[in-house]
């Protein structure tokens, strides 16, 4: 009996041992279980932290391109316009502030996603504004391609209209010299002053009578002076003679060079003779010079004086 008493006895500090060892590993093992998923968790965590810092940088790139992009082709829209009005010059400044803000942004060296959100809403609303941007510079470019075509329309109509005045001015300075040149050349026509016609007869010792009787005459003598004129040239003048017998036929005589000259009005007309002297401007002439004829009929001789295309001076006598 004594020896299975002492046999428990000894059994029991054994169990308790054991029970705590027992419990000390579970503890143990609870304890490397919680480090063990403590320590999961932390580098979970710090590969989300990193997979969100490798985000962002490449949102930020994304961006930056994207607004490179959109900077190149607000720069190749802008140089496709020369003449801005106000309205597109506000437009300019509004997308270079624009630009200038999301740069800022991306530039931030500690980007976070509301950043990157924030960038993402300007670079939308940018392309936007760029797009009516292209869209109002193709209106403006359409406009000044009509209006360079109305231009060149105008110059050229400017051209003719030039060229019709500069032919106008010429056809006038023609008119013009013309006009002068005749006013000038009427200007010198020579005007006649104490013009006579006397009758005579020639006796045999060559003494000369005036008389007025047609049956004894044997010249008619015609007696002018020419008047001084400074418009004329000192140079030989032609002056043609018409005379005209009673029954109205042009007198034509031995020895003299007849003829027709035009007038200034257009007409022709003949003329018996022509008498040509060297004329003194400023201090005239005298002419003189007789119609010789085997036979002067009665009545009234008519004697017409013509130089430069006009009648200068007419008169007459009767014979009886």
């Amino acid at each position: 009996m004594k020896t299975k008493e002492y046999t428990n006895l000894e059994t029991k500090p054994t169990f308790s041992k054991n029970i705590i060892i027992l419990l000390l590993s579970i503890a143990l093992l609870g304890t490397i279980g919680y480090i063990l998923y403590e320590k999961k968790r932390h580098d979970r965590e710090l590969g989300s932290g990193a997979d969100t810092i490798d985000d962002l940088e490449r949102s930020r790139e994304v961006l930056k391109q994207e607004l490179r992009i959109a900077r190149a082709e607000y720069d190749t829209a802008k140089v496709a316009i020369v003449n801005k009005d106000a309205d597109m010059q506000e437009k300019d400044r509004q997308i270079f502030e624009k630009q200038k803000q999301i740069q800022n942004i991306l530039n931030n060296e500690e980007i976070s996603k509301e950043d990157i959100r924030k960038a993402k809403r300007l670079i939308a609303s940018l392309k936007t504004e760029l797009g009516e941007y292209r869209k109002q510079i193709e209106v403006l470019t359409q406009q000044n391609k009509r209006l360079q075509s109305k231009n060149e329309e105008l110059t050229n109509q400017n051209e003719l209209v030039v060229e019709k005045n500069k032919a106008i001015e010429e056809d006038l300075s023609t008119v013009t010299k013309e006009k002068e040149a005749q006013r000038a050349n009427v200007n010198s026509t020579l005007a006649i002053s104490n013009y006579t016609l006397t009758g005579l007869r020639v006796k045999s010792s060559g003494k000369e009578i005036e008389t007025e009787k047609a049956s004894r005459i044997n010249k008619l003598r015609v007696t002018f002076e020419v008047d001084p004129n400074q418009n004329a040239v000192q140079e030989n003048k032609e002056l043609f003679i018409a005379i005209y017998k009673p029954d109205g036929e042009l007198g034509r005589f031995e020895g003299a060079n007849s003829g027709n000259i035009p007038l200034r009005s257009g007409k022709t007309v003949d003329y018996s003779d022509r008498v040509v002297f060297k004329f003194d401007p400023k201090n005239g002439n005298k002419i003189n010079f007789d119609w010789k004829d085997y036979n002067f009929p009665k009545g009234e001789y008519k004697i017409d004086i013509y130089q430069n295309g006009f009648k200068i001076a007419q008169n007459k006598i009767s014979l009886k």
